[in-house]
């Protein structure tokens, strides 16, 4: 599959520790979420509304995930939760979760976009459905070199993100259509983010110590 990696720019406002005073604060205020906005969302925008067409297998530490502030209201003392419709709906999305995987409905990963932890992690689109985590997870820790990994993902996964140490993030894609859509949309953005050709091959053995 060929992809698009893409940094960030070294005045890119989700570097900057304080809140820009044009806009007032929203959502998390992760450490590399500025104005609630992730890198994610900004640079890969006309991939959202796509999200749902699949199941997703999302590999990254669970704080990573993180919702808009307005969501966490209506709080119920007694069990000491949130129970709005918002979060409530959200958990629904969440299929299955063991350890930094979770099995998740497309609906998920659009609702957590914009306030995304740009941080380490992997987020793979299931061309079909898995009855489960294991039925991915056992396939992709069998593959044991770059060739194989590429080999299952290519035939099982139509559209993959992958963040590096929070200020990269990669997306593989097996429609090209997807990639014109986001090379488009960075050529628009005040801070353009620096983005290369990157194939998932090229990924795959880059992480591997190889090319």
């Amino acid at each position: 599959m060929n992809g698009l990696r893409i940094s960030r720019p070294p005045e890119s406002p989700a570097l900057r520790s304080g809140t820009p005073e044009t806009e007032p604060a929203r959502g998390s205020g992760a450490t590399f979420v500025s104005a609630g906005t992730s890198d994610f969302s900004r640079w890969f925008a006309p991939l959202k509304p796509v999200f749902g067409r699949w199941k997703w297998v999302l590999h990254a530490e669970p704080h990573l995930f993180r919702f808009p502030d307005h969501w966490h209201r209506d709080h119920d003392e007694e069990s000491g939760d949130f129970t709005s419709p918002e979060l409530r709906e959200a958990e629904r999305w969440v299929l299955e979760e063991k350890d930094d995987w979770r099995l998740v409905d497309g609906r998920y990963l659009e609702a957590v976009a914009d306030t995304l932890l740009d941080d380490w992690a992997d987020f793979f689109a299931l061309a079909e459905p898995a009855p489960g985590l294991d039925a991915f997870t056992e396939r992709y820790w069998a593959a044991r070199d770059p060739e194989a990994a590429h080999a299952l993902l290519s035939a099982t996964v139509p559209l993959h993100f992958s963040c590096v140490d929070g200020a990269v993030w990669e997306v593989h894609a097996k429609d090209p259509a997807l990639l014109a859509a986001v090379r488009a949309h960075l050529a628009t953005l005040p801070a353009a983010a620096a983005a290369a050709d990157s194939s998932l091959m090229q990924s795959l053995r880059r992480y591997d110590g190889g090319a």
